[in-house]
């Protein structure tokens, strides 16, 4: 314990002089080092909540830099460290009897980085300022769903629900980000718009035969090309 006590704070203080001398190899080698910190300190216990907690708070911290820098390999490393290793202790000890203790800390993990993505393409530089990390906004949903499917598979509909409280999340902050007026956001708020429309499309066949999928789909795709000839927008109209 008081290892593992003094590596996280060395990762917490080396993510504050981090943006205080805008270095992002400290920011970067310590979050290596406190994510690295369960794995070589671990007595094997196998206490999920308490990694999965720890890591919580090393991804709130990561949020709270990218409030200030713009970093992709900061945020990369968080990324991969969360996912990753959440996906090989599912693999390993995931039952059902989890369901409860695992789901809240997925969705978690899915909203710090959905907003790490929209604070990357709002932080760059003037010259670069909308750019946005299309790994990581396209990456993380289909990562998350992986880690969700064998979460909900014996939960009746779990599937639909899952696509569609991520459509709904998708096009909800792409709404709010649109009703701000924030100019160099467009690119972001077309991905997460098409995000959210996929999302809420998957949800269709998990949920209803073919028929009513058919018919969904075809409503649907009526919707975009009506809106892609009224905007005049041949992106839409090819979706």
């Amino acid at each position: 314990l008081p290892v593992f006590a003094m590596m996280v704070g060395v990762a917490g203080v080396a993510a504050v002089l981090a943006v205080l001398q805008d270095a992002r190899a400290l920011a970067v080698i310590g979050a290596l080092g406190g994510f690295a910190a369960p794995l070589l300190v671990s007595t094997g216990s196998g206490n999920h909540v308490a990694l999965f907690s720890y890591y919580a708070l090393l991804n709130l911290g990561i949020v709270g830099i990218a409030w200030f820098k713009a970093w992709r390999i900061l945020n990369w490393v968080g990324f991969m460290f969360t996912f990753v290793i959440g996906a090989a202790w599912g693999y390993r000890f995931y039952t059902p009897a989890h369901f409860s203790t695992t789901e809240p800390f997925l969705i978690l993990s899915f909203l710090f980085y959905l907003t790490v993505s929209v604070l990357f393409a709002h932080r760059h530089p003037p010259r670069l300022r909308g750019f946005v990390d299309g790994t990581l906004v396209f990456g993380l949903p289909l990562v998350c769903f992986a880690l969700q499917a064998p979460l909900v598979r014996d939960i009746e509909f779990g599937y639909a629900w899952s696509a569609l409280g991520m459509g709904l999340i998708y096009l909800a902050v792409a709404r709010w980000l649109w009703r701000r007026g924030i100019e160099h956001l467009q690119m972001l708020i077309e991905s997460l718009l098409a995000l959210g429309v996929v999302a809420l499309s998957l949800a269709i066949p998990f949920a209803f035969d073919g028929h009513i999928t058919a018919a969904a789909w075809a409503l649907e795709g009526t919707g975009l090309v009506w809106i892609g000839i009224r905007q005049q927008r041949v992106l839409a109209r090819t979706f």
